[in-house]
């Protein structure tokens, strides 16, 4: 099961800052989630919640160029509001991400029209659904395949047998959030699930 630090290591340092990255490299993590946003003007930078203005935050690059060969990364894609700035948040991005090249690097969303912008503009970037909901799930997995998908990202509130038989059937992964309960994760081990966000990455088994 893939360990991936939340933001980082999120419940031993700050979120979506470099000592948490570190932290998450001391730990043994083999991938990190971190949250992108695309400002006016283009800059693409780290934060959670929608920043107003790129003052004091890191920018993409700072991650990935910290990361790269020693850990993977998960790049949440976010937006709010607007269809049409989702699409343009996956199509800038997808198309950096593709530039660098680094395979260890790929982009997850709840936009599903950000994960089709990537698909256009950077078709070797993997893509990777995230959801806080129970779609009906034989749907799910059809548009998942129809559009390539790598993984499927629930909450953990909605990771099930079912879910994890139904996704690997269809070639794809399975990667849970934001899972902290040792038992919880134990149970999600037993199930196949392929890899676990959390904020104490260190509980996750390797």
């Amino acid at each position: 099961m893939r360990r991936i630090g939340h933001r980082g290591a999120k419940g031993h340092a700050p979120d979506n800052t470099i000592e948490s990255f570190q932290k998450a490299l001391e730990l043994g993590c083999d991938e990190v989630e971190t949250d992108v946003w695309v400002l006016p003007g283009g800059r693409m930078v780290i934060a959670h919640d929608r920043p107003a203005s790129a003052s004091g935050l890191l920018a993409l690059d700072d991650v990935l160029d910290f990361c790269r060969g020693r850990m993977g990364v998960n790049v949440e894609l976010k937006c709010e509001f607007s269809e049409t700035a989702a699409y343009e948040t996956g199509s800038r991005v997808g198309a950096h991400l593709a530039k660098g090249g680094d395979p260890d690097i790929y982009v997850s969303s709840f936009w599903w029209t950000a994960l089709d912008a990537v698909r256009e503009a950077a078709p070797s970037v993997r893509r990777a659904y995230l959801f806080a909901s129970s779609p009906p799930l034989a749907g799910l997995i059809h548009e998942s395949r129809r559009t390539a998908l790598w993984a499927l990202h629930p909450n953990r509130a909605f990771v099930t047998e079912r879910l994890v038989r139904d996704t690997h059937s269809a070639g794809m992964k399975v990667q849970a959030w934001t899972v902290n309960d040792p038992a919880e994760i134990t149970r999600f081990a037993a199930l196949g699930v392929d890899g676990l966000m959390s904020d104490f990455p260190e509980r996750i088994p390797k």
